[in-house]
């Protein structure tokens, strides 16, 4: 069941409201929360949300994609917190304009989904992320590897707006991929750097060790994934058409190839309307599988260790942009 409005709400949301983002997070802010139940019952758990919607809502049920959520604890009856201002991490949408409301939920025993009031902002926010455009490619090379080639990754933010660690992840999946959750097998990827808002890398690539899937045939689905401090985001992706067979058949042969001549997918980029904002596979999920038994081929190894060290990069990355800004911070 998706979260929905309640009849008889009592928790409303008083005075000013809004929010802001800043990298990896959101700035929630109420003036004032009150609980207004005349019957002296406290509230359930309750929490602040921030979510992203086609359009504005209107009551019912709530679809779309929950950007932020802060957590307040229960309210006992005739009762007020004021103000409410905290950072909590952001759960961005894929790419597209939103209209933005903040609401007030109250736990029903499997999650937040009983909504007191909400309050919707007259701006639609815009969310960009970095995308692969141009010839997306991939062949299996003489020597057992796969050479990726992208014409063109591209950052559309602002030019203060550094990506997170960036990696290209090719995935073998039962179907293609049309964003949200997904779960397959990790066939080869790379990490990348971070990449400055309004600028690209042109003629990207790149030669990867293989960590073959169990034997099958697959849709492989070349992914551009964001690290955001938690864990990664697949920003873009690219379904290769036709399907793969495994194990694959060594030679220079092209395979996959394919090519698209605009920066947004012609995949489905909109959530579906049942589908919960989220659109991250946990940091273990991006790991290729591991093998049973002792007996591991050498260019599995050395995927899984390229993989190692995709995650270290990754670290590193994220301290970096911690201490930048702490600079910038201690400078202002």
């Amino acid at each position: 069941m998706p979260p929905h409005s309640v009849e008889n709400a009592c928790i409303h949301i008083s005075g000013n409201s809004g929010y802001s983002r800043h990298g990896d997070t959101i700035s929630l802010y109420a003036e004032r929360i009150d609980n207004l139940n005349n019957s002296g019952i406290t509230s359930g758990n309750l929490a602040l949300q921030l979510w992203g919607c086609q359009g504005p809502y209107n009551g019912g049920a709530l679809t779309g994609w929950k950007l932020a959520e802060l957590n307040l604890g229960t309210l006992q009856a005739n009762h007020f917190i004021a103000p409410v201002r905290s950072d909590v991490p952001a759960n961005f949408p894929e790419h597209g304009d939103y209209a933005i409301a903040l609401v007030i939920a109250e736990w029903d025993g499997e999650d937040f989904n009983l909504i007191h009031d909400f309050q919707n902002y007259a701006n639609r926010d815009v969310f960009l992320h970095p995308c692969l455009e141009g010839r997306v490619s991939y062949r299996v090379t003489a020597d057992g590897h796969l050479a990726v080639e992208v014409e063109r990754i591209h950052n559309p933010r602002e030019p203060e707006n550094v990506s997170g660690t960036l990696s290209l992840e090719l995935w073998a999946l039962s179907e293609p991929y049309h964003g949200g959750v997904f779960s397959g097998h990790a066939v080869a990827g790379i990490t990348l750097e971070t990449l400055q808002g309004g600028t690209s890398w042109s003629n990207c690539a790149h030669k990867l060790a293989i960590a073959p899937p169990p034997p099958g045939t697959y849709a492989l689905v070349l992914m551009l994934r964001e690290w955001t401090g938690n864990g990664y985001v697949t920003r873009d992706y690219f379904n290769f058409n036709g399907r793969e067979t495994f194990p694959l058949a060594i030679s220079p042969r092209p395979s996959g190839v394919a090519a698209r001549t605009n920066s947004v997918p012609e995949v489905a980029r909109k959530p579906a309307s049942s589908q919960k904002a989220v659109t991250t596979v946990s940091i273990t999920g991006s790991k290729p599988p591991s093998q049973a038994g002792a007996e591991r081929t050498a260019t599995t190894r050395k995927a899984e260790d390229s993989m190692v060290a995709v995650r270290i990069a990754e670290l590193m990355g994220y301290a970096r942009r911690v201490l930048e800004k702490i600079r910038q911070q201690l400078s202002s």
